[in-house]
């Protein structure tokens, strides 16, 4: 079904039935630990660069300047993709980092998001293929699909010519989504991949929700910011969970981001952060250390 976001936020936060939330611990994250987060915004924000795209062979590059520490890592684009003309729309790259020693797995989030948040389909759908249990959004399993096979080929291609580097998986919105189920999949496949989402909207129910938790073949990075209002989508009486840990970023719009304004909140739907936030902001989903879709 597809319901407008106006009539997903009119619903409160606890309704009977909903699993009581899990006991929440927040801290305040380390200084490298920011540097992490702002390098992977900065490679979630080049999957939104034209240049990077239908460009294998090239290093990845940000016309908007809002990639200044990819641009001066040693990168090289292993392969490109671009579904824009299905549901799903999934984009993106996967490049290798020779500088830090990475392989990124990049998607791109939706290029107009009035309109996404408007019309996201909310059916969820079995995938107890991978964990007892779980539903996914449907829409996102499909564009998953769009492209899974070839990503995995590139992937096991990129990791056997370049063994010992960290496999990562990053997005920003529609792509945060996209690499939280691309990441989940390839662990459950005995991969280790580190997860660096940002802005992502809820993927699934709460018996993915805990599995992505639990899951130890890698770390959950998911960003949030102040009360961007992608991360509270699809709302949790139609079922959706968000996984833990929570890095919730408090400071405003267009300012710099340090350590202090950064909490990781521990919990499966944790109201301590994003969804603790009354308001419903759409300028707050851009600002993620950097203008993070400046490029689009």
């Amino acid at each position: 079904m597809k319901l407008s976001a106006l009539v997903w936020l009119s619903a409160g936060l606890a309704l009977p039935g909903m699993a009581a939330p899990t006991p929440i611990m927040r801290r305040t994250i380390s200084s490298s630990l920011l540097d992490e987060l702002d390098l992977f915004a900065q490679y979630s924000a080049a999957s939104y660069c034209s240049a990077n795209l239908d460009s294998t062979g090239s290093a990845l590059a940000c016309s908007a300047g809002n990639c200044p520490l990819v641009e001066a890592a040693d990168t090289t684009i292993l392969y490109d993709f671009d579904e824009s003309n299905s549901f799903g729309d999934a984009t993106g790259y996967i490049a290798v980092d020779k500088t830090n020693e990475l392989i990124i797995l990049a998607f791109r989030g939706s290029s107009d998001l009035s309109n996404w948040i408007a019309n996201i389909d909310a059916t969820l759908t079995d995938l107890s293929s991978i964990c007892s249990g779980c539903e996914v959004h449907s829409g996102w399993w499909s564009a998953w699909g769009t492209v899974s096979s070839a990503i995995t080929t590139q992937i096991e291609s990129a990791l056997g010519t370049y063994s010992g580097y960290t496999f990562v998986a990053t997005g920003h919105s529609l792509g945060g989504a996209l690499a939280a189920i691309a990441a989940t999949v390839f662990r459950a496949s005995g991969y280790t991949v580190e997860l660096y989402d940002y802005g992502q909207p809820r993927i699934g129910n709460l018996a993915l929700a805990t599995y992505i938790t639990n899951q130890n073949q890698g770390s959950n990075y998911r960003v949030t910011h102040s009360d961007d209002i992608v991360p509270k989508l699809p709302p949790k009486f139609l079922g959706y969970d968000h996984f833990s840990p929570e890095y919730w970023i408090a400071s405003g719009d267009n300012v710099t981001v340090t350590d202090s304004d950064v909490d990781e909140v521990v919990g499966i739907d944790s109201t301590n952060g994003n969804d603790g936030t009354s308001g419903d902001s759409t300028s707050a989903h851009s600002w993620y250390i950097i203008d993070i879709s400046a490029c689009s």
